[in-house]
């Protein structure tokens, strides 16, 4: 049977490809704080709710909603869960397809405190997102 934090991350992926911002809502403390890796537009920290969603809002619109994690694995302990992911998407001219990642999520009271974002080839994506 899976950890708990597992099913929640397993959850977060399912509401974000369905586009269920209830759910996302509900996942994401008030105050989280999200790390964005890299040296392009996106990269930084991004500071409460509004701020992360902001972030996913640009994610879509820079790519023509085509950006996407796609889950491949997970491990989940009591205070954080760890998505193994590839991701895809289109800005411009440029593709990616199948890029390995990793996402980091802190959990606390079953909700996300705080999460990273990680790439295998880092100068990749930050060319990617550079447009």
């Amino acid at each position: 049977m899976p950890h708990q934090n597992e099913e929640l991350l397993r959850r977060y992926f399912k509401a974000a490809e369905n586009s269920d911002l209830a759910t996302l809502d509900e996942l994401f403390a008030d105050d989280v704080v999200g790390h964005v890796a890299g040296n392009h537009e996106l990269s930084g920290d991004y500071r409460g709710k509004g701020a992360c969603f902001g972030f996913f809002g640009r994610l879509a619109e820079l790519s023509a909603g085509t950006a996407r994690l796609t889950l491949r694995d997970a491990i989940a302990d009591d205070f954080f869960a760890v998505a193994l992911i590839e991701a895809s998407g289109r800005v411009g001219d440029n593709l990616i397809d199948g890029e390995p990642g990793a996402f980091v999520l802190r959990i606390a009271d079953g909700r996300f405190v705080e999460w990273w974002s990680h790439h295998y080839d880092q100068p990749k994506m930050d060319a990617f997102w550079s447009q």
